[in-house]
């Protein structure tokens, strides 16, 4: 055996990658972040795997959202974004305070093949899910390094929530909200 057989291996898994964040519809931007290909190569991956397609996958423009609002809005919302969390911790993204497992940029595929994983739990566990994989995104990179969102553990029910850290009334969890 020699030592170049496998010399394609992190090529393969970045464009497989790739493809799984373009069937999730996430933007280039995103998808450059996570694969390190470049915007010329992400886009002939979607013209020659997607754009054809009977359906074909919607390509979205511009910047990924940051906006915390659209993540806890609702009590609706606030509780997909909490199951979100959670799911982010089972597998693996984030540990139990809710922090990364691994910042390295190294670590950036593994990340997004964790993030596709809970994006695609999450579109299994839930009838009407409002939250899309950009969502998931702007929730991570929103509690790994922004001030706004925060997530805490109820006293009542023990379960971890996220609520917005700049509100100025505080949100109650939205499992125990009546």
């Amino acid at each position: 055996m020699r030592a170049t057989d496998d010399r394609y291996r992190n090529e393969r898994i970045r464009l497989e990658l790739a493809l799984r964040l373009i069937g999730h519809e996430a933007r280039t931007g995103t998808i450059r972040y996570l694969t390190d290909l470049s915007d010329d190569r992400i886009r002939k991956l979607y013209a020659s795997y997607f754009k054809h397609d009977a359906s074909p996958v919607r390509r979205r423009r511009g910047k990924s959202p940051s906006q915390i609002t659209p993540l806890v809005k609702t009590r609706e919302l606030r509780l997909e974004s909490s199951a979100v969390v959670a799911l982010m911790a089972s597998c693996g993204i984030l540990d139990g305070e809710r922090r990364p497992t691994r910042s390295a940029p190294h670590a950036r595929l593994e990340l997004g093949q964790r993030l596709c994983q809970t994006h695609e739990t999450y579109l299994a566990m839930v009838a009407e899910p409002r939250l899309s994989f950009e969502s998931l995104w702007n929730l991570y990179r929103n509690l790994v390094g922004g001030d706004e969102l925060g997530s805490h553990r109820c006293r009542d029910c023990q379960s971890w929530y996220v609520f917005d850290a700049l509100a100025l009334a505080g949100d109650a969890c939205p499992l125990c909200q009546t």
